[in-house]
């Protein structure tokens, strides 16, 4: 996933959130089609888990740029594959059955 960086009206960096919403989006509609077997509640519950997960992991990855001292650096980094991890064994799971 690609980090974009845009000054905004104070002048402070953010982080744009376009490429994280692409990513909520494609991870959605990538869901198997076998996981109509699922209740819709469970589902749901699915559902949310896995944008907890990804919004977690952005957070990390944007604390990650913009902490200077190495240790909090890396510790925010792995944090960020972390989540995405998680992310992706939900995902795994859910394309498999």
């Amino acid at each position: 996933m690609s980090n974009k960086t845009q000054n905004n009206a104070s002048g402070t960096t953010a982080q744009s959130t376009q490429t994280f919403e692409d990513f909520l989006r494609q991870t959605s509609s990538n869901w198997n089609t076998e996981t109509a077997n699922m209740d819709s509640k469970d589902l749901g519950i699915v559902q949310d888990n896995l944008y907890h997960e990804a919004l977690a992991y952005k957070k990390c990855q944007v604390y990650s740029q913009y902490l200077t001292d190495p240790q909090l650096k890396g510790l925010a980094s792995n944090a960020a594959e972390h989540h995405k991890q998680h992310f992706n064994a939900m995902m795994q799971y859910l394309n498999c059955h």
